[in-house]
């Protein structure tokens, strides 16, 4: 078991909206940079908020591994080229 995600309805907070509520398993594997840190380094991992697909979100600004949306330019970043194709794909798709 991974994560158990359960939708709720919607509470306004000041930081923001909350619509989900998810429990992580503690046990489950550490292979990628997450709220528990980097597995590569060991040191913290941040959390840009990247939805590109196959990417959780979580990146190292110490060793690179993950998420890879704020540390690098858009022409580099493999999450940024990422969105941009998706977007693509979403106006060729409207069209």
């Amino acid at each position: 078991m991974d994560e158990i995600r359960i939708p709720i309805e919607p509470i306004n907070l000041t930081a923001g909206t909350v619509t989900e509520i998810v429990f992580l398993d503690p046990n489950r594997p550490h292979t990628v940079p997450d709220e528990r840190g980097c597995p590569d380094c060991g040191e913290p991992a941040y959390d840009s908020g990247c939805e590109s697909p196959g990417c959780n979100g979580w990146g190292c600004p110490d060793c690179g591994t993950g998420c890879d949306l704020d540390f690098l330019d858009d022409d580099e970043s493999r999450c940024a080229q990422a969105a941009a194709e998706a977007a693509q794909d979403d106006e060729e798709d409207d069209q």
